[in-house]
């Protein structure tokens, strides 16, 4: 799963995603649960999200970086 669309917005699973781990950090399998995404689409756009820099890392919980929060309330 391509986080970002070929317009450079980003997908809806990818935002949906990001809007789970917003206030709270969680598993891939809580962010799974609560999404209803398939767990390995959401470890897939996890690392992708990490290497990009939306989302961090800590104790093997993520949270969606506060910096990206405009990219996306615009997408």
């Amino acid at each position: 799963m391509a986080c970002i669309n070929e317009k450079g917005h980003l997908t809806e699973s990818a935002k949906k995603l990001l809007q789970s781990i917003e206030t709270e950090a969680m598993t891939p399998q809580e962010i799974s649960k609560h999404t209803g995404l398939p767990l390995f689409k959401i470890r897939s756009s996890l690392r992708e999200m990490k290497d990009m820099g939306f989302v961090t890392l800590e104790a093997e919980k993520y949270q969606m970086n506060p910096k990206i929060k405009s990219l996306v309330e615009k997408s």
